[in-house]
């Protein structure tokens, strides 16, 4: 029986439970899964953007991104309504060019998909009328595994967030799901911390993710973050923990961090150097302390950048 064909009426418990369904594929770990609907929401200028690409990045390359998981290599689009397309150009090449695999850099541009509004210079539609929806469509990369709206209020006429706008969204993702495309929604929260609009959004959710701001202040090329797991429908205990999150940019490009909320990073600094030190690689090292190989890699730079040099030291005691 085709996964599309339509089933009419019930089913008794005994032969449904009897059913050999196919498992979801799993597109970033156990969290993102085909068909699966999540919102992605916090505070303007708060990392939502960001962190939406990076798990775009990572599912349409391949690559790993904790605390969430590998990516599968499936196709990704992303629906951008609010940038520049030089901006979302930029942000792309950065992360693109911290990417030193030349497997899964390829995967990534063969793989990731943007629709940009101002690229295509046509206001293109809405995600809350029957005709935007159609015209969207029709834009979308036939293989799209993975569809991410960003942001909910730019790709909703006048920004409207009440229940009725949200009625005919909720039919365009449920369409979605029946074709075994998963969505992703990235929405503002309100001066409460809490997503604006409807309280409706979270009934089709399967998993819905909150960022805040860190009281604490970074640097001006750093992007510091709370991530809250608010909503997992399905089993996933690993993230039930809140975790911090760091995005920044450099000379190779966009670096990012996330660990649990309240690590002690100076024992892992200590670990770290004692397994460098041992002839680790930097992705082995990653491995045995649970943290990923971009947070090794940068803390090693770091430490040998403020270290002195042989000749310096040699100069100084001359």
């Amino acid at each position: 029986m085709s996964m599309y064909e339509k089933r009419r009426g019930s089913i008794a418990l005994g032969a449904f439970l009897d059913l050999e369904l196919t498992k979801d594929k799993e597109l970033l770990g156990k969290m993102i899964l085909e068909k699966s609907i999540g919102m992605l929401a916090g505070p303007r200028g708060g990392g939502k953007s960001w962190n939406a690409m990076i798990f775009a990045y990572a599912i349409a390359a391949g690559k790993e991104v904790l605390p969430w998981g590998v990516g599968s290599g499936a196709a990704v689009t992303y629906l951008d309504g609010e940038m520049r397309a030089t901006g979302v150009q930029e942000r792309f090449r950065l992360l693109h060019q911290k990417d030193k695999c030349l497997a899964t850099r390829n995967a990534a541009e063969a793989n990731f998909h943007i629709i940009s509004r101002d690229y295509i210079g046509d206001h293109i539609g809405f995600i809350d009328t029957e005709e935007g929806q159609q015209k969207i469509d029709t834009l979308i990369f036939p293989a799209t595994k993975l569809l991410i709206v960003d942001n909910l209020s730019a790709w909703t006429y006048g920004g409207r967030e009440d229940s009725n706008a949200w009625a005919v969204i909720a039919n365009w993702l449920i369409q979605k799901r029946l074709h075994g495309v998963a969505v992703l929604l990235i929405h503002h929260t309100g001066k409460n911390g809490q997503q604006r609009g409807s309280s409706m959004h979270e009934d089709l959710l399967d998993y819905s993710i909150r960022l805040s701001t860190l009281p604490e202040a970074g640097k001006l090329n750093e992007t510091r973050f709370g991530i809250e797991h608010t909503k997992l429908r399905d089993h996933i205990p690993e993230l039930r923990q809140k975790f911090e999150g760091l995005i920044w940019t450099d000379d190779d490009g966009l670096g990012f961090d996330f660990v649990p909320a309240g690590s002690n990073l100076a024992e892992h600094q200590i670990k770290i150097v004692e397994l460098d030190q041992s002839g680790l690689s930097m992705t082995d090292i990653g491995k045995e302390l649970g943290i990923s190989t971009s947070t090794v890699s940068r803390f090693l730079k770091k430490r040998r950048e403020s270290q002195p040099s042989t000749a310096d030291v040699v100069n100084r005691h001359s």
